[in-house]
């Protein structure tokens, strides 16, 4: 016995310094796995407009109120916080773990435009003390901001000025004021902060500045086809894409430190498109034009569609992947568009779950009593094709100005009518409408609707008479 012991001993030495060789030969090297951004773990956050009209002084003689927002708790299900925000809102950027920055578009009056600060302790919005209001210069029009992480500098376009206001979130103050082209409006910032990217819809051209020392890059602007509308940060830092009027996609190289950046027109191409969404977990982008959901690989030089896409809507499952009208007889009796015909669809909104299984297909169509009806359609990641799509609950229209009573401008004129979000656990993805006044919930483990969280209750009134309608969702994005 004690002879087979010291052999199992010196065998276990041979093993132990074999291995402590300079030479290491691995068997296999997974690929590790991305998990969910934590700073958006456990929150999503609607910004809600409070007001019928867009003046200072509405046609009854109202003052406008001011917008809020609303945060949902993603494990509960539920609403835990509402703070108010400065008037008219209309975009949002999560800058940190526990900080939200809100653009307050105001118009022409006392209250100047403005940007609003709001931090988080866990899911709630700390509204003592309030937030604090950072203003920016009367009637710029802000209509976006930006940010990159760890930073404590933001960006934020100032329309009506033709440049881009440097906001300092440590000192809460504008710092500075960058010219840019002409109608500035979507920004983006490379993730290692070193590059600003300017979309300047006036003048169809992008503006880069580097951001150490605000100046212009070598070479910049760049001239676009179209308009631009929309700019996406690639996660390598070497390309920011460019969503142009009428669809069109392009690729924006930025690998130079100083200058130039070349602009390449793609083969991308999705009628209606105003807005792109970018995956960094399967390096790709989520484009939804009004009839289709373009998924884009990013992966190469110049971006190309994944097999199976685009995913074109149907009225029916007409063919072996497309996007399905959900049949009003499957609405729930209570639904308006249960009482009416199907119409065709439009694609209006996306957003991909961090786990990187699957994107979420915000759409709708407009029924014959003037009802919205939406749904939300379920795609699989990996194999690219729809899985199912489900109902959520219809109500009226909102941008007919014949509907008094539920007419309310701002949801005729926001870039952000329908808006998805997720969960970063990918239990939850939610779909915001300012028509309906909510955030509608839809349960990943099913693929079912659940329920939605009416926005707060205005105090605006239509005709001199009070109605205390929800506010109305104009921007919606994953939180702390």
């Amino acid at each position: 016995m004690k002879r087979f012991l010291c052999l199992g001993f010196v065998l276990s030495l041979y093993v132990i310094c074999t291995g402590c060789g300079e030479t290491f030969r691995p068997i296999i090297i997974p690929n590790p796995p991305i998990f969910p951004n934590p700073q958006a773990s456990h929150s999503v956050l609607s910004i809600n407009y409070n007001s019928e009209c867009l003046d200072n002084a509405c046609d009854d003689g109202q003052a406008p109120l001011t917008g809020t927002a609303m945060a949902i708790d993603v494990s509960g299900d539920t609403e835990v916080s509402i703070v108010n925000v400065g008037l008219a809102p209309v975009h949002a950027v999560q800058q940190s773990a526990n900080l939200v920055l809100v653009v307050n578009h105001s118009v022409t009056g006392a209250q100047s435009d403005s940007l609003t600060a709001l931090t988080f302790s866990g899911t709630t919005i700390v509204s003592n003390p309030p937030p604090p209001t950072i203003n920016l210069p009367p009637n710029s029009a802000p209509d976006f901001v930006d940010v990159a992480p760890s930073s404590s500098t933001a960006y934020v376009t100032l329309s009506a000025l033709n440049e881009v206001g440097v906001v300092s979130t440590s000192s809460n103050s504008l710092i500075a004021a960058i010219p840019v082209g002409s109608n500035p409006y979507a920004l983006a910032v490379t993730p290692d902060n070193t590059k600003l990217y300017v979309a300047n819809m006036g003048d169809s051209t992008i503006s880069g500045f580097n951001t150490t020392d605000r100046s212009q890059r070598v070479g910049s602007p760049v001239s676009t086809a179209a308009p631009p509308l929309w700019l996406g940060a690639r996660s390598d830092n070497q390309r920011v894409y460019v969503l142009e009027q009428g669809g069109a996609l392009a690729s924006l190289d930025v690998t130079s430190t100083a200058g130039p950046d070349i602009l390449t027109p793609t083969s991308v191409n999705v009628p209606g498109a105003t807005i792109l969404t970018y995956d960094p977990n399967k390096n790709r982008l989520y484009i939804p034009g009004s009839s289709e959901m373009a998924i884009v690989d990013v992966s190469q030089s110049l971006p190309q569609y994944v097999a199976g896409s685009p995913i074109t809507t149907c009225q029916s499952a007409q063919s072996p992947n497309c996007i399905p009208v959900v049949a009003p007889a499957s609405r729930a009796s209570t639904d308006p568009c249960s009482l009416t015909a199907e119409q065709t669809l439009t694609v209006v909104s996306v957003t991909a779950l961090p786990d990187g299984s699957r994107a979420y297909v915000g759409a709708y169509y407009v029924d014959a009593s003037d009802n919205i009806c939406p749904q939300v359609t379920v795609i699989d990641a990996v194999s690219n094709t729809v899985k199912s799509s489900v109902a959520v609950p219809g109500f009226p229209d909102a941008t007919n100005p014949s509907k008094t009573a539920y007419y309310v401008q701002a949801c005729a004129s926001t870039h952000f009518r329908f808006m998805m979000a997720s969960g970063g656990d990918s239990t939850r993805a939610y779909l915001s409408i300012c028509d309906g006044g909510n955030v509608n919930i839809i349960d990943t483990s099913s693929d079912s609707y659940i329920g939605n969280l009416q926005a707060p209750v205005s105090a605006r009134t239509v005709q001199g008479s009070t109605l205390n309608p929800p506010q109305n969702p104009v921007f919606l994005l994953a939180g702390p």
